[in-house]
């Protein structure tokens, strides 16, 4: 009974130590590219953190970021897709998440405290907020030009005109295909949306635009034209040889000229002498 005790606590802590090593420190950049576990622990971060990849999930390990009181971002996503923000405690900035031109952004079981905006939303659309206790010092959601989200904080209600185009308190299944707003769902098509159908053209558009470019950059200059630049500047460097004799040519007939006008008029005399 002894041995198998022993060996029941030996194996508790080496799975202990194994799920430990899983974690690491919050990269010294403050940018997150890559699925990472925080460890458990107090990171300081004045200008809080970054999600620069799609598919990104941060665990945090029920680590705390904090910042400069009332300064700052605490967690930035910025253009991004499919991002998972686990069990992080995020405190004493101005906003705890700034969630931006954005969309199947997930933000469960965290904490946001002492912070003046717990969430901030801007052209954000299709995220899900759940399981979130939120005691910010103003309001828990701030949001601009962001629709079919869904918010349900675990400890307070949201009552606000933020509802009326986001499902607040309980799920709700919302049509993200609605004309001119901007706003192209993967649900939708441009038989469904006639946003999907612009974001197609001005995508394609785009696409041609950065191939004619690349074709011009990589294309080299016609020889013709590199000929015609040779002579240009063979014809200009001749004109400019040309007037460099003339400037030194004048002067010297001046004075072949002036001699010969002295000789003659020596001999001249030369000549009355002898008469």
């Amino acid at each position: 009974m002894k041995k198998q005790t022993i060996l029941f606590i030996l194996c508790l802590l080496l799975t202990g130590n194994v799920l430990a090593a899983e974690c690491e420190e919050l990269p010294g950049t403050r940018i997150i590219d890559r699925s990472i576990t925080l460890c458990s622990d107090t990171y300081d971060s004045l200008e809080g953190i970054k999600i620069t990849e799609d598919n990104v999930e941060l665990n945090c390990g029920t680590g705390i970021i904090r910042g400069n009181y009332h300064k700052g971002i605490g967690i930035t996503i910025a253009d991004r897709k499919n991002i998972t923000i686990t069990r992080c405690n995020v405190m004493t900035y101005n906003v705890g998440v700034f969630i931006s031109n954005s969309s199947k952004v997930h933000l469960y079981d965290n904490a946001l405290l002492k912070n003046d905006v717990g969430v901030r939303m801007y052209n954000a659309h299709e995220n899900i907020i759940e399981k979130h206790n939120d005691k910010s010092l103003i309001k828990p959601i701030s949001a601009l030009t962001s629709k079919f989200n869904i918010v349900m904080l675990g400890n307070k209600n949201i009552d606000r005109e933020f509802c009326e185009v986001n499902a607040c308190n309980n799920y709700k299944d919302m049509n993200p295909c609605e004309n001119n707003d901007f706003y192209c769902s993967s649900r939708c098509t441009p038989e469904t949306d006639n946003d999907c159908k612009k974001e197609k053209i001005t995508a394609a558009a785009t696409a041609k635009t950065k191939n004619k470019t690349e074709e011009i950059a990589e294309k080299p200059e016609p020889l013709e034209i590199t000929e015609t630049k040779e002579t240009i500047e063979e014809t200009q460097t001749k004109k400019e040889e040309k007037n460099n004799i003339r400037f030194i040519a004048y002067p010297i007939f001046y004075l072949l000229g002036l001699l010969i006008f002295q000789f003659i008029r020596y001999v001249k005399e030369f000549d009355r002498e002898d008469i």
